[in-house]
This record gives C-alpha cells, sequence and structure tokens, in this order.
C-alpha cells in the first residue's frame, strides 16, 4: 500500500515539474502585464463601479450638486441610483428635480444659448456647450480666424498665441480646409478643436497645457504660413513633423473621446486630464465605456486607469504551477530529513540494547 502510495505521489510530483519545464518554455513572463479588450475592460469598469456607488458615497454628493445648482451634475448622480437601486430621500429628489426644473425653461435657454455661443466659457451646462458653441466652434471658421490672429501679431511682434495657432492648423488640416499629406482625421479635428476650447475654458490640467505647449514651440514656420493657407504647399512645409505628430496624436485621442461621449462631457471630461498620457488612457476608457464615461469617471476617477491592464492568465499559471512544484520540493525535502533525523535517534538505542557475547 505504501509503495502505491509514493508511485502515485512520484508520478504527481513528476507530471507538475512536466506541465512548469513546459509552461515556463513559453516565456510567459516576457509580457506578464497585457492591456485588457474593450469587453473585458468594460466588464471590469462595471464591476467597480457597482462596489464604489452606495448610499454612503452617492447621497452627499447629490445634496453638494443641489445645493450648487449644478443640472449636469444632478442628472447624473440622480441616474447613477436609478441604475444601482439606490433609494434617495424624499425631499432630497425633490429638491433636485426643482433644480432641474427651473434650469430647463425654454426662456432661460434661449436666453443662455445666445451668451454661450458668443463665449464658450459662459456656458452653464452640457446641454448649452452641445447645442450653442461647439456647432460654431466645429466649423474651420473658428481655427481660420485663430490664425488669422496669430498671424497679425507675428506681423506687428507681438506675442503669438502659438498654442491656439497650433491646434487651430491641426483642426483645419484635419477637415482638409489646407492640403495635408497624411496623419490627421476627422476626429484629429474635432480633438484639435475640443482641447483648444478646454484651455479657453480654463479646463486644461497644467502638465497637459505644457506638453501641448510644448508640441507647438517652433511648430510652425510662420514665414511659410500664408502659402499654407492658400494652398500653394502642404501643411508639413510649415511644421515640424516630430512636433506635429505629437499634437495630431493628443487631438486624436481627444476626438476619441468626443466621438464617444459628446462634445460637452468630452470638455467636462478634459479637466480631470493631468497628462498626454492620461489622455490616451481616457480615450481607451471612452472606447469601452462609451456614452457611460462620464459616469465611470465621477465613480471611479484615476482607478479607472489601473483597469486598463490585467496580469496575463499565462503568468498567472506559471506562478500557480512554480508555486506547486516548489512546495512539492519543500516536502520532499522534509520527508527525507524528518526520515534521516528519526534514524539517527533510533540508531544509539539499538547499539545500547546489545549485549556483549561472553
Amino acid at each position: 500500500m505504501r509503495r502505491a502510495a509514493r508511485r502515485i505521489v512520484a508520478l504527481w510530483m513528476a507530471c507538475t515539474w512536466a506541465a512548469t519545464l513546459w509552461l515556463m518554455s513559453l516565456n510567459p513572463f516576457a509580457q506578464p502585464v497585457i492591456e485588457r479588450s474593450a469587453a473585458e475592460l468594460r466588464i471590469a469598469l462595471q464591476r467597480a463601479m457597482a462596489v464604489r456607488v452606495t448610499a454612503d458615497w452617492l447621497v452627499p454628493r447629490l445634496i453638494g450638486a443641489v445645493v450648487a445648482e449644478k443640472p449636469d451634475d444632478i442628472r447624473l448622480y440622480l441616474d447613477l441610483a436609478a441604475e444601482h437601486a439606490i433609494p434617495l430621500p424624499r425631499d432630497l429628489t425633490e429638491r433636485a428635480n426643482t433644480v432641474l426644473a427651473a434650469r430647463e425653461g425654454a426662456l432661460a435657454v434661449a436666453a443662455d444659448c445666445a451668451v454661450c455661443a458668443y463665449d464658450i466659457t459662459e456656458c452653464e451646462s452640457l446641454a448649452l456647450i452641445g447645442a450653442c458653441a461647439i456647432p460654431v466652434e466645429m466649423t474651420p471658421v473658428g481655427d481660420l480666424n485663430a490664425l488669422r490672429r496669430a498671424g497679425v501679431a507675428w506681423a506687428s511682434g507681438e506675442d503669438v498665441d502659438g498654442l491656439d495657432a497650433g491646434l487651430a492648423l491641426v483642426g483645419l488640416a484635419a477637415s482638409g480646409a489646407i492640403l495635408v499629406s497624411g496623419g490627421t482625421s476627422a476626429s484629429a479635428k474635432v480633438g484639435a478643436t475640443l482641447l483648444r476650447l478646454a484651455r479657453r475654458m480654463g479646463a486644461l490640467g497644467p502638465r497637459l497645457a505644457g506638453t501641448l505647449t510644448d508640441a507647438v514651440i517652433a511648430l510652425v514656420r510662420w514665414e511659410r504660413l500664408p502659402a499654407v493657407l492658400t494652398r500653394e504647399v502642404p501643411v508639413e512645409a510649415a511644421v515640424d513633423a516630430a512636433r506635429w505628430s505629437r499634437l495630431t496624436a493628443m487631438a486624436e485621442n481627444a476626438g476619441t473621446l468626443q466621438r464617444n461621449t459628446s462634445a460637452g462631457e468630452a470638455l467636462v471630461l478634459l479637466r480631470g486630464v493631468d497628462s498626454a498620457e492620461d489622455l490616451a488612457r481616457l480615450a481607451r476608457v471612452a472606447e469601452a465605456a462609451g456614452p457611460e464615461t462620464r459616469k465611470v469617471m465621477a465613480v471611479l476617477g484615476s482607478d479607472a486607469f489601473r483597469l486598463l491592464s490585467r496580469v496575463s492568465r499565462l503568468s498567472v499559471a506559471a506562478i500557480g504551477l512554480v508555486a506547486l512544484a516548489f512546495s512539492q520540493l519543500g516536502a520532499l525535502v522534509l520527508s527525507l530529513l524528518g526520515g534521516l533525523l528519526r534514524r539517527l535517534i533510533l540508531r544509539p538505542e539499538k547499539r545500547g540494547d546489545r549485549r556483549p557475547v561472553a
């Protein structure tokens, strides 16, 4: 019986070590952390939100939004309460609905729209930004006007707003208003406009604004700009290629954010972006979460970025097999040491029992 048990244990150890060696031959730790697919990320975000959104988390935030009379935040928290089946105090719900009704009156929207279209910094809600300001800003007129201001400033020897001009140049190139051989798209046009508007609204984090500014420093060769605007030469003739690529990449990410949410929500989300890397991560979250992106970021914040990647299943399996193999080896060593110790203890006793032969 003992012999059969020993054979089974030996076979189990041999299989474990063979599987470990085979798995290690696949080099499982070459890329231990991998990016989640959009479907995996969507599920991970939903699980994380289900854990985070509780009455204790939601109610104080809704109260703050009601007191500050922020209709967009009120709608967001009411939606979260409904989606996660969180009961709200009746008086709080009534106060919230009162604020929403006051801000959604037809006369109020009509009066505010003209002000919002004239100056986006005066827009009081996402609805106004989307309906009044964005349609005007998304046309090439706004970009051309920004370049006109930059050209006038340069010609007169005044300080040029390089960031505003650089983003306008990306917008024009992407919209086809000036010739470009590649590297831009409709997303870049939208993204460049959003970044330009966010900068005007003071909604860009200092690091992201610094990265954008660094990308446009020495980007434009101003003496060639008139030829670009008249389509005599492509845009590459008037820009530094490396800086152009960095700038259009950030514009693409901002455009991806808008495409999966809305222009108004994208401007709000840009307030929480601190760097170009965070902008790229936020674009990935938006591709997975879609219209729910603002809710996800309001609930999870930067924790959402940690869910973008996961430990590969191959690495997890390799860790488990290695741990099992070494635990078996440890058990074998302890068993051998135990047997040796028993023999050393019992041997003197056997010698002491022997009697000399007379």
